[in-house]
């Protein structure tokens, strides 16, 4: 949304320039107008205006300093991320995940709240009508961190390098980065790739390299200094500290790619848990907080409930967790086997298991609602145990030798494998899986943990590789889902070059063509046609099932700030929020 600056900020601002910076660390331990049509030629351009003003003179700021004439001084996030690792090319920890949202580093583009894409670092951006071409713009006043100019030909490298060094697979059909003036370029690829590698590309920390920094690094995991994390985002990093688990940052004026930065510093601390970030949140010593993919749990969101300085940041969650049935093997082959142990699952309880009173009972296509190309035609799933039976003694799965435990249709003994996705912490899948072992058992399936996967995440991933599995629940982040989707989870088989996510057990070629179909539209309408051809598909055949759909709580204070804009599934640290929040 494009905002005017009044003549209350202009005063303001002069005022700033004669004003004293101060401010303290949260403790760690506390009890332009934007359009978008994402093919077609249409273009895309973005240069937000700065943020609207907040009021004039001094105001006091419980977080420690002053903020003056309508800028934020010190904005303090909290996190459960680790501030360990500080690298521009890494997603780990707090400084990686914070930079989904552009904080150091040059992003090209950013969803916004409806999920639409937007320009960042790029000023503007066209794809071709074929997909194979974009166009796009860039500041000609942008810099480094370490105040060297951003040039095209750090542009240039950038592209080469993420294809050539960094081996991206969406950048494999890219045969050429073509200048076309001082601050334009096209994107030329062999393959229709554009709209699937700019969508796809804002989930990856898609930004600008410093050619300066990286052209002599053959393994950018291998590198390690503050100067890997220098970018050219709104905020530069100042310092960290692995003591206290903090880390600095200052706003950079001349990257003010949606307009005048409002917030002049950042500050991000992390916290052992969730219990103890909110109890920081509480007490006013954080403002918002961000961890991708990972809101609040339901159960602790109910420890602010009725602070009426607190929002709840509530919203649809677009990720969700699910379930394959692991078909290169019986039972997990027979689709009449599959519908029946679906209608076996208590969705409330898992609902209430994954989310508390706020999960809700998914449809049958697994995508959340809140996902583009969402098929509201489908029905939701169902549990109905007597019906499962019914199913299971029909297709022949029958208890034979009278244990109480039913037996494949060719007389053999039935134990089937329940796998949770492995994880650093295990506390919500191990819970997940003991609801559903607890209903397959109550219907006469036998079934145990796989205690062999939980060894570690090496053990895990073969056996999802290799299709070693009977029941296999995973976890679809709300950056996957927003564009990949969960079905890329599923797939048995990849494009010719990919290897990763290889969990899947779906061979048939024509769904994957459909994936394919799906991720390399070059149109929006030509993305949904094919999502819900995978929904229906996911329906009528059950080779996957959603377990819950859930609600989202990223919570942020009120008292100080006005601006914030919840992001759904997202939260209220965006790309935007640089630009866009100031003082009340």
């Amino acid at each position: 949304m494009k905002k005017t600056v009044s003549i209350l900020l202009v005063i303001a601002m002069c005022l700033t320039l004669f004003a004293g910076c101060g401010g303290s660390p949260a403790k760690k331990d506390s009890n332009s107008v934007q359009t978008n049509e994402n093919a077609g030629g249409e273009i895309v351009d973005s240069k937000g205006a700065a943020g609207s003003a907040g009021e004039t003179g001094t105001k006091s700021d419980e977080s420690g300093g002053q903020t003056v004439g309508g800028h934020v001084e010190n904005l303090i996030i909290g996190t459960t991320a680790e501030n360990n690792v500080f690298s521009a090319l890494s997603q780990k920890d707090a400084f990686g995940r914070m930079n989904y949202n552009g904080l150091t580093q040059g992003n090209f583009v950013y969803q916004d709240a409806n999920n639409e894409l937007q320009p960042y670092f790029w000023k503007s951006f066209t794809i071709s009508d074929d997909g194979k071409q974009i166009d796009f713009t860039m500041p000609t006043d942008a810099v480094w961190h370490d105040g060297q100019p951003v040039t095209m030909d750090d542009m240039v490298f950038t592209f080469e390098y993420m294809r050539d060094v960094r081996k991206v697979g969406s950048l494999k059909n890219l045969t050429e980065v073509k200048v076309t003036g001082e601050d334009s370029a096209s994107l030329i690829f062999s393959e229709p790739d554009a709209y699937y590698w700019v969508n796809s590309s804002c989930m990856n920390n898609a930004c600008v390299y410093p050619k300066h920094i990286w052209e002599n690094v053959e393994d950018p995991t291998a590198v390690t200094g503050d100067e890997y994390a220098i970018g050219c985002g709104p905020f530069k990093l100042v310092s960290h500290d692995s003591d206290s688990q903090t880390s600095y940052y200052e706003a950079v004026p001349e990257n003010n790619f949606l307009g005048e930065i409002t917030v002049d510093k950042v500050t991000v601390q992390s916290y052992s848990d969730e219990s103890t970030l909110m109890m920081a949140m509480m007490n006013g010593e954080i403002d918002a907080m961000f961890n991708y993919a990972n809101p609040i749990d339901a159960t602790i969101i109910e420890t602010v409930m009725g602070s009426e300085d607190i929002d709840l940041g509530k919203s649809p969650f677009s990720g969700c967790y699910q379930l394959e049935y692991g078909k290169d093997r019986a039972p997990g082959n027979d689709e009449s086997f599959r519908k029946a142990a679906s209608l076996a699952l208590n969705y409330e309880q898992l609902a209430v298991t994954i989310n508390g009173d706020y999960g809700q009972v998914p449809g049958s296509g697994v995508i959340p609602p809140s996902c583009k190309g969402y098929d509201e035609t489908l029905p939701m799933l169902e549990y109905n145990p007597e019906k499962a039976k019914e199913l299971l003694d029909e297709a022949g799965y029958v208890d034979v030798d009278g244990d109480g435990y039913r037996e494949l249709p060719d007389g053999s003994a039935m134990d089937v494998s329940v796998t949770p996705q492995y994880s650093s912490s295990m506390d919500l899948r191990m819970r997940i899986a003991e609801v559903i072992m607890k209903c397959l058992d109550d219907v006469g399936i036998k079934n145990h943990i796989d205690e062999e996967s939980l060894a570690n995440s090496e053990v895990w991933e073969d056996n999802m590789t290799k299709g070693n599995y009977d029941f296999s629940i995973t976890l679809t982040t709300s950056g996957v889902a927003s564009y990949n989707t969960a079905f890329r989870y599923f797939l048995g088989g990849l494009r010719e070059g990919e290897s990763s996510w290889l969990w899947g057990t779906i061979h048939d070629q024509d769904v994957i063509d459909t994936y394919y179909a799906m991720t390399q539209a070059i149109s929006d309408d030509a993305y949904i046609e094919n999502c819900k051809k995978l929904q229906k598909y996911a329906s009528d055949t059950m080779a996957a099932q959603a377990l819950c759909w859930e609600t989202a709580f990223f919570p942020y204070r009120t008292d100080k700030y006005t601006g914030w804009e919840n992001y759904p599934s997202w939260g209220v640290i965006n790309c935007r929020t640089w630009f866009d929040l100031t003082t009340k």
